[in-house]
């Protein structure tokens, strides 16, 4: 029987564009230009160290506009999630209150302790009009309270039923703490298992355990990123599915199209080939460069440090483009001002397009 492959685009009525498009431009290709593959968040500060797990899936939703973070670049990723937020995610992701709005699904009132003026009413509402928020007793939806791991997991399960992606039944024996999984959760839990888009936390589901901000991200990213092989729906984690970012452009669940296990995939690396087929992005990447070229700023123009073998004090002085921005590669904003990286910044590389430079990327000190 012929194998088959494919990803689906998970929505409900309405296709959301954040999920399924680019918010920028493709780069023009040059291969004097660098890729930069961060090990981090490029967008907060506060998802970096220890978040190796969770940066990439925090990144692809933020450029989505699904995630937001709390300002000053943070995100806050070991934080409990309110059972508001959590809707508001997934309103953003999936398009409900857009839905609801255009009259494709009828409302069915919303909840007695969600004001009208509330930032989460409309997705709350929209959610309970869809059968994916149904409450707790009395027409209550408690938004402040935290979302509990097993209560997650059903509000997702409930959510890719209503778009009408069939998950396969799992089983929970290898966990041991399955029988302290809520009967009313048991299904979602054991079906997201099963589709690998939940692994459990050290080994056990611990359902009344709090969901994080990072951990939302993750279970998000995967149930709008599954995959369809021989009737089953999945999601299959893949090491030639990175996030780039060239010059001041960032891009999301980019495939290398040249992929090699044995290749390390990181810091800078020359592109050869970006483009971009059915709203998939494709790139050809070749000389992984560590960043580790001294740089100095004087007026208009960078001296950069590129030892031979016959002069290892050799500099190479290239004139800075007009439009040129500066960005520190380990928090990945623009900087006022270039800077001398006799300072702060001890290490940059710049992408250099015909002989100018365009985009210098820095590591801090």
């Amino acid at each position: 029987m012929k194998r088959t492959r494919k990803l689906i685009a998970v929505v409900l009525l309405v296709v959301l564009v954040a999920i399924s498009g680019l918010t920028a431009a493709l780069a023009t290709d040059n291969s004097q230009t660098y890729a930069y593959l961060p090990d981090h968040s490029v967008y907060f500060y506060d998802v970096s160290d220890g978040f190796a797990w969770a940066h990439r899936e925090v990144d692809s939703l933020a450029l989505a506009g699904v995630i937001k973070g709390s300002g000053d670049y943070l995100f806050n990723p070991e934080n409990p999630i309110t059972r508001a937020d959590f809707i508001v995610m997934l309103d953003r992701a999936y398009g409900m209150s857009q839905a609801l709005q255009s009259g494709a699904i009828a409302s069915k009132g919303t909840f007695d302790d969600v004001p009208q003026e509330a930032y989460y009413a409309s997705a709350v509402t929209a959610a309970k009009a869809w059968g994916i928020a149904a409450g707790a007793e009395n027409n209550r939806f408690q938004p402040q309270a935290y979302m509990t791991r097993q209560d997650a997991m059903v509000f997702l399960e409930r959510t890719l039923d209503r778009a009408s992606i069939a998950l396969v039944d799992g089983t929970l024996a290898e966990f041991p703490d399955a029988d302290q999984v809520a009967e009313y959760a048991r299904a979602a839990v054991g079906a997201l298992v099963k589709a690998q888009v939940v692994g459990g936390s050290d080994g056990a589901i611990k359902p009344t355990d709090n969901v994080t901000r990072a951990e939302m991200a993750v279970m998000l990213y995967r149930v709008t990123h599954l995959t369809v092989q021989d009737g089953s729906t999945f999601y299959e984690k893949r090491g030639d599915v990175v996030n780039v970012c060239i010059g001041s452009q960032v891009y999301r669940d980019v495939i290398i199209e040249n992929y090699d296990e044995s290749v390390q995939y990181s810091d800078l690396m020359r592109y050869s080939k970006l483009r971009q087929v059915n709203g998939v992005t494709y790139i050809t990447l070749a000389e992984n460069q560590p960043i580790d070229r001294t740089m100095v700023y004087r007026q208009n123009e960078i001296l950069v440090s590129q030892p031979t073998e016959k002069n290892p004090n050799n500099t190479v002085t290239y004139p800075i483009a007009e439009n040129c921005v500066a960005i520190d590669v380990t928090h990945y904003h623009k900087m006022d001002a270039l800077e001398s990286t006799g300072g702060k910044y001890r290490y940059s590389y710049p992408s250099i397009v015909d002989g100018e430079v365009t985009i210098i990327y820095y590591v801090q000190a």
